[in-house]
């Protein structure tokens, strides 16, 4: 199985993608940090997190990836 995480929200840098997480308050939900194909940096979630922190689609609805 293979997702598509190029037409994720993406950052230059891994530093700018941190700062993003931590004011959309993301940042402790254990994202996967991860390269897209335009060697971008971008998030993904497990929906299991989610659900400990009480929203399993808040990262998805800011343009992040969220898995099973």
């Amino acid at each position: 199985m293979s997702m598509n995480i190029d037409d994720a929200k993406s950052y230059a840098t891994e530093e700018n993608l941190m700062k993003a997480l931590k004011k959309l308050k993301l940042n402790d939900r254990l994202p996967l940090v991860v390269l897209n194909r335009k060697g971008r940096f971008t998030a993904v979630f497990g929906l299991q997190n989610g659900r400990a922190n009480g929203d399993i689609m808040f990262a998805a609805r800011h343009g992040f990836k969220t898995i099973a």
